[in-house]
């Protein structure tokens, strides 16, 4: 007996979790590709909600080369930093300068061509007969292959570099970021590479914002369209494109999890190569008196609340005596 599923077309907009694998994409890469339009997978109709990257999360930080105390902002880096951290664990970054337009280069290999293929197989599937072509399966493609368009356009005119600061050049910085679940990452690298990707939102004004909004709208709108359409395609067009989705789907999802690296505003964050890159504590205060000992102050532990003064093995300097002065003192947790 042959099965017809009328509603198999609905799981084009199921939703596997909360934040859609085109936007870790875009998170990891800083900058969604052109590419990614041959990426079809599960809820495209969802848009990016920066919060979502996130959790919620702003980190504390502390420059342990100055002492001041601030939080990331960036969700992208927040969604990053909590990939890589572990409880119980100091994971250590190294921040450099990236090539301009190398993540959009290495998006073709492997994930890009694989897209590419599996795109072209469907619309070979409805369009390939002469006599009995399916045109509301190939319409259905398009409408979606049209959707990923317009979310790129608007993404990639929503991320950019942002407020950043005053340039410090040539001088180096080093971070330790506490993120939730007792997680510690350090983050090395030059000052005003830190900034690029710790401070400023993801995602910045548009220069047309209400012609942004209506890409997304459009976006979301294409996807339930090409549902309605794709329910009045051939059953068996239909298996094809949900099962192709879900393969896409799937490789995408683990493209995203051997990705290591984050690209953003042109600079690479990635795992320090040095021994150590990833070292265990019993405790927090072991990991301060650690890092006390290594940057020769303690004014950023007290003010981040891992040490009290009195835990303090020696005599603060003057330095840290004038930092840790009511009127200095920065309030952050």
């Amino acid at each position: 007996m042959m099965v017809d599923w009328p509603l198999l077309p609905i799981l084009i907009l199921a939703t596997p979790s909360a934040i859609s694998p085109h936007h870790v994409r875009a998170a990891l890469r800083g900058r969604p590709s052109y590419w990614d339009a041959f990426a079809l997978c599960l809820g495209m109709q969802t848009p990016l909600s920066p919060k979502t990257l996130n959790e919620g999360e702003y980190p504390a930080v502390a420059a342990m080369t100055t002492g001041y105390v601030f939080r990331v902002e960036n969700e992208m880096m927040v969604s990053y930093l909590l990939r890589v951290s572990r409880t119980g664990h100091l994971v250590t970054l190294d921040v450099v300068s990236a090539s301009v337009g190398e993540s959009e280069r290495r998006y073709t290999k492997p994930h890009g061509l694989i897209s590419l293929w599996i795109t072209t197989v469907l619309l070979y599937c409805g369009a390939g007969k002469r006599v009995n072509a399916d045109w509301l399966f190939v319409s259905t493609v398009s409408l979606l292959l049209l959707s990923r368009i317009f979310a790129i356009i608007s993404l990639r005119a929503r991320a950019g570099p942002s407020w950043h600061g005053a340039p410090e050049p040539g001088v180096k910085g080093d971070l330790l970021i506490l993120l939730s679940q007792d997680r510690w990452v350090r983050m090395r690298g030059l000052v005003d590479d830190l900034k690029a990707v710790t401070s400023g939102s993801c995602l910045r004004e548009p220069k047309y914002p209400i012609l942004m909004q209506a890409f997304e709208w459009t976006a979301c709108v294409l996807v339930y369209l090409a549902t309605v359409l794709l329910g009045n395609a051939r059953w068996e067009n239909r298996i094809v494109l949900v099962l192709n989705l879900l393969i896409s789907h799937g490789t995408l999802v683990l493209s995203n999890a051997v990705t290591k690296e984050l690209k953003l505003n042109d600079r690479t964050v990635k795992m320090s190569d040095k021994e150590g890159g990833s070292m265990s504590y019993d405790r927090r205060l072991d990991l301060a008196r650690q890092l006390i000992k290594e940057t020769g102050r303690s004014d950023w532990a007290i003010r981040l609340g891992m040490i009290s003064p009195e835990q303090v093995n020696k005599a603060p300097t003057e330095a840290e005596k004038k930092s840790q002065d009511p009127e200095h003192e920065i309030v952050t947790m």
